[in-house]
């Protein structure tokens, strides 16, 4: 729904990319995961395989780990080949003062079906549908709720 890279509204799937930098005694590693869109995969797929492949063998430990690392990442990338692609019109969500009122009277139902182990986007999309605003105001709405929540109990 939102992807935790760039922030963008859009179709997203859970991946995690590895990249190792061998550099002969040492290695250092980057680890991108998380629920990312496609063009945000496709970016991080081809910059981290790519360092690894050129320069993730450079080291006793990396010669045996950078393989590992590169399939992995092939095959995550390949499973994401089918996902759809970002659309166009694709922006970061933002709660206006609009949605957050249209989002109001379902509070409680929101907050039901989360206590009741409903699946977080499952709830945004058919929330979303029966407010009128985008899955992802709905999030940002339940994070709202959730920091005010905090807040309080700080206080």
């Amino acid at each position: 729904m939102i992807c935790q890279d760039c922030g963008i509204e859009a179709p997203t799937k859970y991946v995690a990319f590895y990249q190792n930098i061998g550099v002969l005694v040492m290695r250092f590693t980057k680890t991108v995961e998380g629920n990312l869109c496609k063009s945000c995969i496709h970016k991080n797929f081809w910059s981290m395989t790519l360092i690894t492949l050129c320069i993730g063998w450079l080291g006793m430990i990396s010669l045996v780990l950078a393989p590992f690392f590169v399939l992995n990442n092939l095959f995550r990338y390949l499973g994401c080949l089918s996902m759809e692609a970002v659309p166009p019109d694709a922006a970061t969500p933002r709660l206006t003062e609009e949605a957050a009122d249209r989002i109001g009277p379902y509070t409680q139902e929101i907050v039901d079906r989360l206590n009741d182990d409903e699946e977080f986007e499952v709830v945004a999309e058919d929330i979303a549908d029966k407010a009128r605003v985008s899955p992802g105001q709905v999030m940002l709405y339940v994070r709202a709720l959730v920091a005010a929540h905090r807040d309080d109990d700080d206080e």
